[in-house]
């Protein structure tokens, strides 16, 4: 396993960290509590060393079903979860997180993402209260801008941001991704396999299947066929590698400057052990050039003012 800088937490992170999303069942289907475990088992075999949660996960569902999988490997893995950004409900909302978890300290605490009803530097500092009071290491943000990145910084120090990112949502390039960079903060990129685009799943729309993904930009009429000459491409580039689709995807992201690593969700340890295949090695520089440019040309042609699935929390 690969190990990264986590920020100026004098902690390194594993290259590739565990998401656990499906496992809070919630927006997905054909989930079972058994394989999610086996799959947590398997990461921590591994080395990964991070298992990213939230409460809105199955409403702390996902939560419970890592902690239980963890055991009496706490000391093996940290534990990265998310709130939402209500400063009001943060207190109470941490006590929740560690009752189901079964532990005295989350590693990292994000918020989820930001609130319209209430200005950043609420809640930071509210996450910044349970942060002296020993119930978090550090804080972290997640769909986050620019302006609300440099809003979270000046009210207290943010070691992680946690943002969408892949060869074609690319919303962070020119703004979020450099301001990190200069600050020092850690960028974990959730979906770098585009909910399965950049793993070969879907050739039409017609192949979506009928949960959470079916509501994705990337997945919608007219602009998942524009993917897929490049998704062709890349899978000509990891063939020639001896690598496969998802590994090059992943490995494309993890050599962008600024990412820290790439959380990727998988379903059972076979899934798992595939997408490990993308850590340890590169595309050549004309190669990372090639798919970053061709990712470019689709990605000018999605709408950033919501999130990925087009909607965002109403608090």
């Amino acid at each position: 396993m690969e190990y990264r800088k986590l920020g100026q937490t004098g902690v390194d992170v594993s290259a590739m960290v565990l998401g656990a999303w499906q496992y809070g069942q919630a927006y997905w289907k054909g989930i079972d509590d058994s394989e999610s475990v086996a799959t947590i088992h398997a990461a921590l075999d591994a080395g990964i060393n991070m298992i990213d949660t939230a409460v809105g996960y199955g409403d702390g569902y996902s939560e419970t079903i890592v902690a239980r999988a963890v055991g009496n490997r706490r000391g093996d893995v940290l534990f990265a979860s998310k709130c939402w950004g209500d400063p009001t409900t943060i207190p109470q909302t941490i006590d929740g997180c560690l009752q189901r978890m079964g532990t005295d300290c989350i590693d990292l605490y994000q918020v989820h993402y930001p609130s319209p009803r209430y200005p950043v530097c609420e809640t930071i500092g509210a996450m910044a209260e349970i942060q002296k009071a020993g119930k978090i290491r550090w804080i972290g943000v997640s769909n986050f801008s620019l302006e609300q990145m440099r809003e979270a910084v000046a009210t207290a120090r943010i070691e992680t941001c946690q943002p969408p990112f892949n060869v074609f949502w690319r919303q962070i390039d020119d703004d979020v991704l450099p301001f990190c960079r200069e600050n020092d903060i850690a960028v974990l990129a959730y979906s770098p396999l585009a909910q399965g685009l950049l793993a070969g799943r879907f050739r039409s729309v017609a192949d979506v299947p009928d949960d959470i993904r079916a509501r994705s930009k990337l997945l919608a009429p007219d602009i998942l066929e524009r993917c897929l000459p490049t998704v062709d491409r890349l899978a000509q580039i990891a063939a020639a590698h001896g690598k496969s689709l998802p590994q090059a995807a992943l490995a494309w992201a993890l050599a962008v400057p600024g990412i820290t690593c790439t959380i990727v969700g998988a379903r059972r340890p076979s899934q798992l052990q595939e997408n490990l295949g993308g850590i340890g090695w590169s595309l050549t520089p004309e190669e990372q050039e090639e798919i970053s440019e061709a990712g470019l040309e689709v990605s000018r042609l999605l709408d950033f003012s919501s999130n990925m699935w087009g909607w965002s929390p109403a608090t």
